[in-house]
């Protein structure tokens, strides 16, 4: 294990037949003078999860494709998470060129592709089909039992629905401001937050702060830079959620920062950013210094205890209780995995499961490895008393964990990318797996949500054309196109 307090001597690496390591530790080596792992010639490097890399410019990346190595392989169930220019880095890693090579990857890839040229997509599939092995569940190969994906509509109430409609048709005037103003990609972050509203309250009213309007700089569209109160709180909004990526090392961030342009980060991305001779913003490329960067209020809304105290069910929460209810009544030790984007969502559930008669455990982003790993082994345990619901977040359950002790998995919100969706089904089911498992999507009527699917089903589209035979003319990566879809003008 090439982890933790580790072997700092080549020669000594070199006695062991197979050495584990994380792409974080390559990545925080990568800047080191001398590091046994970049001086070894490996003869085979395997990249488990391989999308991690999914940024070729990412310093992670970077470090995994600068390994010496004779063999090359890359495991992943979900190469492509948001757009085929996902593939190039794997490409970069696997040294398979021209493909490997930037300029004859946009050439004779990803330009195609943006144009609607079916010849972009059938040399995709051509160069998928040469290089990748390609297995799939349905084929039968492993003997999983079947897998069945219900959505399940939700009606808001009248008190959700009457806010909703109006942070709507607010949404949609700040949208038509900067559309007509020409600056609807430089005020991305503060379309996400509003996005990220709409969908709170799909889920819950009470994760909405009560002053919504703050967050919609309506007046001043353009003068977000002068008012680091709005900043700060469009960070704490965004926050919230834990289904966006830091436009630098696309991953979801870590010690959130915004910009006075309204852009997201990592502090450390954007500081190491600033640290060049000209230091610009890189989405949008204004000149920006550390005076500029704002980072969330830290606020007590967080605590769990502060949280318990909830009275009245949401739609979805009612809804999802009659389904959890109805499964219990069926057999009262079938296992369930709720999964929720919204940390406090979580807290809320534990208190109305509880209170439903319900033994729940709760596993997410602010916990560290060993208490997520005791939490898992708990809930493992198969006895009478044992609990029956793990209410989980995807950040801290995404990957790499086994919930096959549960049979039935619960999905609060969409997410933006299906290939997130799939992994958490994937941990439950899974080799190990003994039950039919039941997949329930909880979708609010006549919302955000809904178009969220669509945005999903455009994507899975072009990750299945990546490596089937048909070709399609349509295809584009997500930008302003998508925002726009998501809050129809």
């Amino acid at each position: 294990m090439y982890y933790g307090d580790r072997i700092q001597n080549a020669e000594e690496l070199k006695k062991y037949d197979i050495v584990l390591t994380t792409y974080s530790i390559l990545a925080t080596e990568h800047s080191w003078p001398s590091s046994p792992i970049k001086e070894i010639e490996w003869w085979r490097v395997i990249l488990d999860e391989a999308h991690t890399i999914k940024n070729v410019n990412a310093q992670q990346s970077q470090a995994v494709t600068n390994l010496k190595a004779k063999r090359r392989w890359a495991v992943t169930g979900t190469p492509i998470q948001n757009g085929s220019f996902d593939l190039f880095s794997l490409m970069a890693f696997l040294r398979f060129e021209p493909f490997s090579i930037k300029s004859y990857w946009q050439t004779l890839v990803q330009r195609p592709l943006g144009q609607g040229n079916k010849t972009g997509l059938s040399r995709l599939q051509v160069l998928m089909a040469t290089i990748s092995l390609r297995r799939t569940k349905d084929k039968g190969l492993i003997g999983l039992p079947p897998k069945t994906i219900k959505t399940c509509y939700v009606e808001l109430s009248g008190e959700e629905r009457e806010l909703y409609d109006k942070m709507e048709g607010e949404a949609k005037n700040v949208l038509r401001k900067y559309i007509d103003a020409g600056s609807l990609m430089r005020n991305y972050s503060t379309v996400l937050s509003i996005i990220l509203r709409l969908r709170q309250i799909c889920t819950d009213l009470a994760l909405c702060p009560s002053d919504l309007k703050s967050l919609l700089p309506s007046n001043h569209i353009e003068d977000v830079s002068k008012n680091p109160e709005l900043l700060r709180k469009m960070v704490e909004a965004l926050q919230d959620g834990e289904d966006f990526d830091c436009p630098i090392c696309i991953s979801p961030p870590t010690d959130v920062v915004i910009t006075c342009c309204a852009h997201i980060f990592c502090q450390a991305c954007i500081v190491k950013t600033l640290q060049r001779t000209k230091p610009r913003c890189p989405l949008c490329r204004r000149p920006l210094s550390q005076s500029d960067l704002f980072s969330a209020p830290q606020t007590s809304s967080d605590d769990d205890n502060t949280l318990s105290s909830k009275t009245t069910l949401s739609s979805k929460v009612s809804a999802l209780l009659k389904l959890l209810v109805a499964s219990r009544d069926q057999n009262p030790l079938t296992k369930s995995v709720v999964f929720s984007q919204f940390r406090k969502m979580l807290i809320y559930l534990e208190e109305a499961l509880r209170t439903a008669g319900f033994k729940t455990l709760r596993v997410d982003g602010s916990m560290n490895a060993n208490k997520r790993a005791q939490v898992i082994k708990e809930f493992g345990v198969s006895e009478h008393e044992a609990p029956t619901i793990l209410l989980a977040s995807l950040k801290a359950s995404g990957t790499g964990i086994n919930l096959t002790a549960a049979s039935q998995v619960y999905l609060l919100e969409p997410w933006w990318n299906p290939a997130v969706e799939e992994q958490a089904m994937d941990r439950v089911h899974r080799i190990g797996q003994k039950e039919n498992v039941k997949i329930f999507r909880l979708i609010a009527r006549n919302s955000i949500e809904e178009r969220i699917l669509e945005l999903q089903e455009k994507k899975k589209k072009l990750a299945k054309e990546a490596f089937g035979k048909r070709a399609a003319m349509d295809r584009r990566d997500m930008g302003a196109d998508d925002l726009i879809s998501l809050v129809p003008l």
